[in-house]
């Protein structure tokens, strides 16, 4: 199941994303060479939806590519969606979990699942369920390997989410069984 249209990042101009990719490395130079850059960060501000520290411009190689860099800042803000189906925010958990999505829109869609299910803490529950359920026995054997048959459907973590933040999706399966209690916050 891949992400709906209606949910889908719009592409991003070239143009935009070449200039981009200009003003970052002019940008990291001026910054090298201890200036602070400023005429170049209004620019890059006139085209990017996120603002990052000086800090950032400085490390985000060591975690990312400058094209994912550059398309992370040019990625839409995320916000609350009020019309939010179930069957949604499924196929968003599971086009992570097939790994279908460049890394600037893992970024985006993991921060807007975030937004849709707050509090719930989702991307832990994604990725490290057994430090979202506080019981490492519910997903790994006791030699500590994962165990592939105790994995997690979109489905249930779109359940557990919607549990832990008190909000209700419509079209969610009447029959959604959650197979593990769900742990205290905090």
């Amino acid at each position: 199941m891949s992400i709906p249209d209606r949910l889908r990042i719009k592409p991003v101009d070239e143009n935009v994303v070449a200039r981009m990719l200009e003003l970052l490395t002019a940008i990291e130079q001026e910054l090298e060479a201890g200036y602070d850059a400023e005429f170049l960060l209004q620019e890059w501000y006139q085209h990017a939806n996120r603002e990052y520290s000086l800090d950032y411009f400085r490390s985000y190689w060591k975690s990312t590519s400058e094209e994912s860099f550059v398309l992370a800042a040019l990625n839409p803000p995320s916000i609350y969606d009020e019309e939010l189906l179930f069957s949604e925010a499924c196929a968003v958990i599971d086009a992570f979990t097939s790994a279908e999505l460049p890394e600037h829109e893992t970024y985006y869609y993991l921060e807007w699942l975030e937004i849709q299910f707050p509090e719930s803490n989702i991307s832990d529950l994604i990725f490290w369920p057994d430090e979202w359920f506080g019981d490492a026995s519910l997903f790994r054997d006791p030699g500590g390997a994962f165990r592939p048959e105790s994995e997690l459907t979109s489905e249930q973590m779109v359940g557990y989410a919607m549990a832990r933040c008190g909000r209700s999706l419509p079209g969610t399966p009447d029959n959604l069984v959650l197979p593990h209690p769900l742990p205290p916050t905090g």
